[in-house]
């Protein structure tokens, strides 16, 4: 039998790990979390964090689209320059699963607003610290993931100790996590719908005048207890079944859930199209090319982090004197758009220097 530990210790902390509470789906705790959290004098985060980690472990759709979007990041091939060209064996160390886990990590603090990351040069390995613990604006990190100790340690001015994102942001899943707790209610709601109206219900019905309560209370005794048997009845009385399912109720719950999808897809992938059947070929290219530069834009944030904000602890794990980049820095996207505005040249349409930088997203010194 494992016991989990009741404290855990990194090379300069320690924490008391407390599970995860489960919400429930009601907007009552959601709004109590998120002005508990936004307090002016004394903020209370951990209900907004429990809310998102919900979100996170319940929600098969959003957990799908925020994979998308750190796998796009992830899986172009990394490399890093000193000089003009990259170091013999240097791509063993940038396909280290440690490298792949930092990246999606890196991303992962646009969602949840911060992230306080400790390296240990040692072992070359990184601890990315419970959430709940880090108290941005105090900038502690607390042993217990509620109230105040003397064993809290400050983490300014720590060795191999970087905070990323901002003391008041709250990141995407503030709004995701609104959208998956309406979803959370609205399926819960749903399957109690489904149980009761497709359960069926049995009419008895007597012709000529009703009879007495005894009467009835029999035949109700004799049709409840028949299951799907077979039933002797007198002439004088007939059973109908039938069932309360309603595909104008169905659709109204299948299209609040589809809404809802459609919202979180818009916040984590900036657009639905390219996955919505019924859409035209020009809004699919027009939403994939916002979802590219996301895509692009993250890529572009765990670039800066490594090369600025982590430079001194990627140095110690051996990356010196060059620069973190990508092997393909232009998404197929863009090659298309690049072949395509070739072609339209070729037409004799015209393009400005000053559309080309703003389209291809080129400074004043890069060369056409």
């Amino acid at each position: 039998m494992v016991i989990p530990p009741r404290e855990i210790e990194t090379s300069q902390f320690s924490y008391i790990p407390t599970a995860t509470v489960i919400v429930s789906a009601e907007i009552s705790e959601y709004k109590t979390a998120f002005q508990s959290a936004h307090n002016t004098y004394s903020q209370q985060r951990t209900k907004i964090y429990d809310i998102y980690q919900n979100a996170l472990d319940f929600d098969a759709h959003l957990k799908g689209i925020i994979e998308k979007r750190l796998l796009n990041t992830s899986g172009r091939k990394l490399t890093y320059i000193v000089g003009e060209e990259e170091p013999e064996g240097m791509q063993e160390k940038l396909q280290s699963p440690v490298i792949t886990n930092m990246m999606n990590d890196i991303i992962m603090v646009r969602f949840w607003g911060m992230g306080l990351f400790e390296f240990d040069i040692k072992s070359g390995e990184y601890t990315l610290l419970p959430i709940k613990h880090v108290d941005p604006f105090q900038r502690f990190f607390r042993k217990q993931q509620a109230g105040v100790s003397k064993e809290d340690v400050s983490f300014d001015n720590l060795k191999n100790v970087i905070f990323l994102g901002q003391a008041n942001a709250f990141g995407l899943l503030q709004q995701l996590s609104l959208l998956a707790m309406y979803k959370r209610a609205t399926i819960g709601d749903w399957a109690q719908y489904s149980q009761l109206a497709g359960t069926n219900f049995r009419t008895i019905k007597y012709r000529g005048s009703m009879p007495d309560a005894n009467t009835r209370s029999n035949m109700r005794d004799i049709v409840n207890n028949a299951g799907t048997g077979t039933l002797d009845l007198p002439r004088d009385v007939d059973i109908e079944t039938s069932n309360q399912t309603s595909t104008s109720q169905n659709q109204l719950f299948e299209n609040y859930v589809k809404y809802l999808d459609d919202e979180m897809t818009k916040l984590v992938l900036g657009q639905t199209m390219t996955t919505e059947d019924g859409s035209s070929k020009s809004q699919a290219e027009v939403h994939e090319r916002v979802q590219d530069d996301i895509f692009d834009n993250d890529a572009q944030y765990v670039l800066d982090t490594f090369n600025k904000d982590f430079k001194y602890v990627m140095e110690a794990f051996g990356f010196i004197g060059g620069l973190f980049a990508y092997s393909e820095s232009a998404t197929a996207k863009q090659t298309e758009e690049i072949e395509r505005d070739i072609k339209l040249k070729e037409l004799g349409v015209m393009f400005t220097d000053k559309e080309l930088r703003t389209k291809y997203n080129l400074n004043d010194s890069s060369k056409l």
